[in-house]
Protein backbone atom coordinates (compact mmCIF):
# COMPACT_ATOMS: atom_id res chain seq x y z
CA UNK A 1 0.00 0.00 0.00
CA UNK A 2 0.86 3.44 -0.62
CA UNK A 3 1.86 4.12 3.08
CA UNK A 4 4.76 2.23 2.96
CA UNK A 5 6.57 5.01 0.41
CA UNK A 6 5.65 7.95 3.10
CA UNK A 7 7.21 7.22 6.17
CA UNK A 8 10.16 9.36 5.44
CA UNK A 9 7.82 12.63 4.80
CA UNK A 10 7.92 15.96 6.61
CA UNK A 11 4.31 15.87 7.55
CA UNK A 12 4.40 19.56 9.07
CA UNK A 13 4.94 21.21 5.81
CA UNK A 14 2.73 20.53 2.56
CA UNK A 15 4.98 19.42 -0.66
CA UNK A 16 5.00 21.20 -3.59
CA UNK A 17 3.22 18.71 -5.41
CA UNK A 18 0.37 19.31 -4.00
CA UNK A 19 -0.21 22.66 -5.43
CA UNK A 20 -0.84 21.97 -9.23
CA UNK A 21 -3.84 22.08 -12.06
CA UNK A 22 -4.49 19.35 -13.94
CA UNK A 23 -7.51 18.29 -16.21
CA UNK A 24 -9.42 14.88 -15.16
CA UNK A 25 -8.38 12.99 -18.50
CA UNK A 26 -4.65 14.41 -17.11
CA UNK A 27 -5.10 13.08 -13.43
CA UNK A 28 -6.44 9.64 -14.59
CA UNK A 29 -3.31 9.05 -16.76
CA UNK A 30 -0.76 10.01 -14.63
CA UNK A 31 -2.42 8.35 -11.70
CA UNK A 32 -2.17 5.24 -13.83
CA UNK A 33 1.58 5.35 -14.88
CA UNK A 34 2.03 5.75 -10.84
CA UNK A 35 0.81 2.97 -9.61
CA UNK A 36 1.71 1.01 -12.43
CA UNK A 37 5.41 1.99 -11.21
CA UNK A 38 5.03 2.15 -7.44
CA UNK A 39 2.85 -1.78 -8.05
CA UNK A 40 5.96 -2.94 -9.66
CA UNK A 41 9.06 -4.94 -9.54
CA UNK A 42 11.91 -2.72 -8.08
CA UNK A 43 9.64 0.24 -7.53
CA UNK A 44 12.48 0.43 -4.50
CA UNK A 45 11.94 3.70 -2.16
CA UNK A 46 10.17 5.53 -4.62
CA UNK A 47 8.98 8.52 -2.11
CA UNK A 48 8.69 11.18 -4.87
CA UNK A 49 6.30 8.82 -7.22
CA UNK A 50 4.29 8.00 -3.71
CA UNK A 51 3.62 12.17 -2.44
CA UNK A 52 2.68 12.68 -6.13
CA UNK A 53 0.27 10.08 -5.98
CA UNK A 54 -0.92 10.53 -2.33
CA UNK A 55 -1.89 14.02 -3.73
CA UNK A 56 -2.91 13.14 -7.23
CA UNK A 57 -5.92 10.25 -6.45
CA UNK A 58 -8.17 12.14 -3.94
CA UNK A 59 -8.66 14.75 -7.21
CA UNK A 60 -10.42 11.27 -8.54
CA UNK A 61 -13.05 11.96 -5.99
CA UNK A 62 -13.21 15.59 -5.74
CA UNK A 63 -14.11 16.43 -9.62
CA UNK A 64 -16.70 13.57 -9.52
CA UNK A 65 -18.07 14.94 -6.26
CA UNK A 66 -18.33 18.58 -7.82
CA UNK A 67 -20.40 17.11 -10.80
CA UNK A 68 -22.53 15.20 -8.57
CA UNK A 69 -23.26 18.31 -6.83
CA UNK A 70 -23.84 20.29 -10.11
CA UNK A 71 -26.17 18.08 -11.67
CA UNK A 72 -28.20 17.25 -8.08
CA UNK A 73 -28.68 21.34 -7.50
CA UNK A 74 -28.97 22.19 -11.20
CA UNK A 75 -26.14 24.22 -11.44
CA UNK A 76 -23.73 24.34 -14.69
CA UNK A 77 -21.34 22.06 -15.30
CA UNK A 78 -18.61 24.28 -16.24
CA UNK A 79 -14.39 22.76 -16.65
CA UNK A 80 -12.81 25.36 -14.90
CA UNK A 81 -15.85 27.19 -11.97
CA UNK A 82 -16.79 25.25 -8.72
CA UNK A 83 -20.20 27.34 -8.13
CA UNK A 84 -21.66 27.79 -4.91
CA UNK A 85 -24.34 25.92 -3.95
CA UNK A 86 -26.20 29.46 -3.40
CA UNK A 87 -26.03 29.88 -7.05
CA UNK A 88 -28.46 27.08 -7.75
CA UNK A 89 -31.56 29.65 -7.12
CA UNK A 90 -30.21 31.85 -10.15
CA UNK A 91 -29.50 28.83 -12.62
CA UNK A 92 -31.93 26.40 -11.78
CA UNK A 93 -30.98 24.07 -14.51
CA UNK A 94 -32.56 21.02 -14.82
CA UNK A 95 -30.69 17.99 -15.80
CA UNK A 96 -32.62 14.08 -16.41
CA UNK A 97 -33.01 11.37 -14.10
CA UNK A 98 -30.50 8.98 -15.89
CA UNK A 99 -27.84 11.63 -15.60
CA UNK A 100 -28.47 12.14 -11.67
CA UNK A 101 -28.23 8.38 -11.57
CA UNK A 102 -25.35 8.34 -13.90
CA UNK A 103 -23.37 11.19 -11.57
CA UNK A 104 -24.17 8.80 -8.21
CA UNK A 105 -22.85 5.98 -9.74
CA UNK A 106 -19.81 8.00 -11.02
CA UNK A 107 -18.91 9.48 -7.97
CA UNK A 108 -19.37 5.52 -5.66
CA UNK A 109 -16.87 4.02 -8.49
CA UNK A 110 -14.93 7.08 -8.40
CA UNK A 111 -14.03 6.67 -4.46
CA UNK A 112 -13.53 2.78 -5.00
CA UNK A 113 -10.66 4.23 -7.84
CA UNK A 114 -9.14 6.47 -5.68
CA UNK A 115 -8.53 3.57 -2.77
CA UNK A 116 -7.73 0.99 -5.68
CA UNK A 117 -4.55 3.46 -6.20
CA UNK A 118 -3.73 3.81 -2.64
CA UNK A 119 -3.53 -0.01 -2.28
CA UNK A 120 -1.78 0.00 -5.43
CA UNK A 121 -3.82 -2.58 -7.17
CA UNK A 122 -1.96 -4.39 -9.88
CA UNK A 123 -5.21 -4.37 -11.83
CA UNK A 124 -5.31 -0.43 -11.35
CA UNK A 125 -4.68 0.38 -14.83
CA UNK A 126 -7.81 -1.85 -16.12
CA UNK A 127 -10.12 -0.43 -13.24
CA UNK A 128 -9.06 3.50 -14.26
CA UNK A 129 -9.74 2.21 -18.28
CA UNK A 130 -12.91 0.52 -17.35
CA UNK A 131 -14.15 4.06 -15.31
CA UNK A 132 -13.07 6.06 -17.68
CA UNK A 133 -15.16 4.79 -20.63
CA UNK A 134 -18.52 5.59 -18.53
CA UNK A 135 -17.60 9.09 -17.83
CA UNK A 136 -19.45 11.90 -19.99
CA UNK A 137 -17.14 13.36 -22.54
CA UNK A 138 -16.93 16.98 -20.87
CA UNK A 139 -15.93 15.42 -17.41
CA UNK A 140 -12.28 14.67 -18.79
CA UNK A 141 -12.12 17.87 -19.80
CA UNK A 142 -12.93 19.53 -16.03
CA UNK A 143 -9.90 21.21 -14.33
CA UNK A 144 -8.81 20.15 -11.05
CA UNK A 145 -6.88 22.76 -8.93
CA UNK A 146 -5.34 21.81 -5.64
CA UNK A 147 -3.34 23.77 -3.60
CA UNK A 148 -0.42 23.52 -0.46
CA UNK A 149 -2.96 23.24 2.80
CA UNK A 150 -0.86 22.25 5.73
CA UNK A 151 -3.99 21.22 7.50
CA UNK A 152 -5.22 19.02 5.33
CA UNK A 153 -1.65 17.35 4.79
CA UNK A 154 -0.40 17.44 8.34
CA UNK A 155 -3.84 15.30 9.34
CA UNK A 156 -2.92 13.47 5.83
CA UNK A 157 0.27 11.78 7.77
CA UNK A 158 -0.32 7.79 7.71
CA UNK A 159 0.97 7.57 11.13
CA UNK A 160 -1.36 9.69 12.59
CA UNK A 161 -4.48 7.67 10.70
CA UNK A 162 -3.14 4.36 11.54
CA UNK A 163 -2.92 5.19 15.39
CA UNK A 164 -6.27 6.67 14.77
CA UNK A 165 -7.70 3.20 13.40
CA UNK A 166 -6.30 1.55 16.09
CA UNK A 167 -8.44 3.98 18.64
CA UNK A 168 -11.19 3.46 16.78
CA UNK A 169 -10.35 -0.37 16.61
CA UNK A 170 -10.28 -0.97 20.01
CA UNK A 171 -13.29 0.49 21.73
CA UNK A 172 -15.90 1.12 18.72
CA UNK A 173 -17.00 -1.41 16.09
CA UNK A 174 -18.25 1.12 12.78
CA UNK A 175 -19.50 -0.41 9.89
CA UNK A 176 -18.89 2.62 7.89
CA UNK A 177 -16.63 5.48 8.08
CA UNK A 178 -18.14 8.68 6.24
CA UNK A 179 -15.87 12.06 5.96
CA UNK A 180 -16.33 15.75 5.25
CA UNK A 181 -15.02 17.05 1.84
CA UNK A 182 -13.26 18.61 0.38
CA UNK A 183 -10.44 18.77 2.84
CA UNK A 184 -10.90 14.93 4.53
CA UNK A 185 -10.87 13.06 1.09
CA UNK A 186 -6.84 12.33 1.30
CA UNK A 187 -6.56 11.22 4.38
CA UNK A 188 -10.09 9.69 4.34
CA UNK A 189 -8.89 7.32 1.53
CA UNK A 190 -5.98 6.28 3.93
CA UNK A 191 -8.20 5.57 7.25
CA UNK A 192 -10.64 3.72 5.36
CA UNK A 193 -8.38 1.35 4.06
CA UNK A 194 -6.97 1.09 7.70
CA UNK A 195 -10.40 0.65 9.15
CA UNK A 196 -11.41 -2.17 6.44
CA UNK A 197 -14.31 0.02 5.91
CA UNK A 198 -16.80 1.25 3.32
CA UNK A 199 -16.02 4.95 2.92
CA UNK A 200 -18.42 8.10 1.54
CA UNK A 201 -18.06 11.59 1.54
CA UNK A 202 -20.12 14.52 2.12
CA UNK A 203 -19.43 17.83 0.96
CA UNK A 204 -18.93 20.23 3.95
CA UNK A 205 -16.50 23.37 3.13
CA UNK A 206 -17.32 26.32 5.67
CA UNK A 207 -14.45 27.80 4.80
CA UNK A 208 -13.19 27.67 1.56
CA UNK A 209 -16.52 27.13 0.13
CA UNK A 210 -18.45 28.76 2.52
CA UNK A 211 -21.42 25.77 2.77
CA UNK A 212 -23.29 26.43 6.01
CA UNK A 213 -24.55 22.88 6.65
CA UNK A 214 -23.30 19.93 5.20
CA UNK A 215 -24.55 19.54 1.27
CA UNK A 216 -26.17 16.26 2.11
CA UNK A 217 -28.80 15.44 -0.95
CA UNK A 218 -32.04 12.60 -1.09
CA UNK A 219 -29.72 10.81 -3.00
CA UNK A 220 -26.87 11.09 -0.42
CA UNK A 221 -29.43 9.32 2.18
CA UNK A 222 -30.91 7.07 0.10
CA UNK A 223 -26.98 5.48 0.08
CA UNK A 224 -26.86 6.14 3.60
CA UNK A 225 -29.95 4.69 4.59
CA UNK A 226 -28.34 0.88 4.11
CA UNK A 227 -26.16 1.37 7.30
CA UNK A 228 -29.35 3.31 9.11
CA UNK A 229 -29.41 0.58 11.83
CA UNK A 230 -25.86 0.55 12.20
CA UNK A 231 -22.63 2.02 13.54
CA UNK A 232 -20.71 4.84 11.92
CA UNK A 233 -17.65 6.99 12.19
CA UNK A 234 -17.52 10.50 11.22
CA UNK A 235 -14.33 12.16 10.46
CA UNK A 236 -12.59 15.48 9.66
CA UNK A 237 -9.28 15.98 9.31
CA UNK A 238 -8.19 18.79 11.51
CA UNK A 239 -10.06 20.46 14.39
CA UNK A 240 -9.43 23.81 14.63
CA UNK A 241 -12.42 25.48 16.34
CA UNK A 242 -14.47 21.89 16.29
CA UNK A 243 -17.49 23.98 14.26
CA UNK A 244 -17.63 21.64 10.95
CA UNK A 245 -17.32 18.33 12.55
CA UNK A 246 -19.59 19.56 15.45
CA UNK A 247 -21.58 20.23 12.78
CA UNK A 248 -21.03 17.86 10.58
CA UNK A 249 -21.78 14.84 13.02
CA UNK A 250 -24.92 16.76 14.43
CA UNK A 251 -26.40 16.68 10.92
CA UNK A 252 -25.54 12.98 10.16
CA UNK A 253 -25.71 11.32 13.56
CA UNK A 254 -29.88 10.92 13.09
CA UNK A 255 -29.36 8.94 9.91
CA UNK A 256 -27.50 6.29 11.94
CA UNK A 257 -28.46 4.16 14.65
CA UNK A 258 -24.90 5.14 16.32
CA UNK A 259 -22.21 7.29 15.29
CA UNK A 260 -18.98 8.51 16.93
CA UNK A 261 -16.53 11.19 15.54
CA UNK A 262 -12.96 11.50 14.52
CA UNK A 263 -10.16 13.64 13.52
CA UNK A 264 -6.41 13.63 12.98
CA UNK A 265 -5.66 16.06 14.61
CA UNK A 266 -7.33 18.37 17.34
CA UNK A 267 -6.03 21.95 18.52
CA UNK A 268 -5.69 22.78 21.55
CA UNK A 269 -8.24 25.77 21.46
CA UNK A 270 -11.17 23.82 19.77
CA UNK A 271 -14.37 23.58 21.86
CA UNK A 272 -15.11 20.28 20.44
CA UNK A 273 -13.89 17.13 21.09
CA UNK A 274 -14.51 14.20 18.94
CA UNK A 275 -14.77 10.68 20.14
CA UNK A 276 -11.54 9.37 18.37
CA UNK A 277 -8.34 12.15 18.12
CA UNK A 278 -5.29 10.83 16.88
CA UNK A 279 -2.89 13.73 18.23
CA UNK A 280 -3.97 16.85 19.92
CA UNK A 281 -2.00 19.78 18.79
CA UNK A 282 -0.73 23.00 21.07
CA UNK A 283 -0.76 26.00 18.13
Amino acid sequence: MIDAYLSGEDWDEPPEAMGFEATYGTILEETTALVAKLAGPGAGLASKEAVRLYVLAPALVNVILNYKICVEHGLPLHPTVYYELAEARRYKMDFPIADLDRANRLYLASIELARSAYRLDLDFGERAAAFEARLPEEISRFVYTGGCDKYSWRGAEPEKLEALAKKVGGSYAPSLLVAAAHGAIMPGLLLAEYLRLPLYFVRFSMFKRKDESPILSVSDEVWLSSWREGKALLFDEDVAKGTTLELFSRRLAPLFAESKSACSIRHQGSFYTPDFVARFWSD
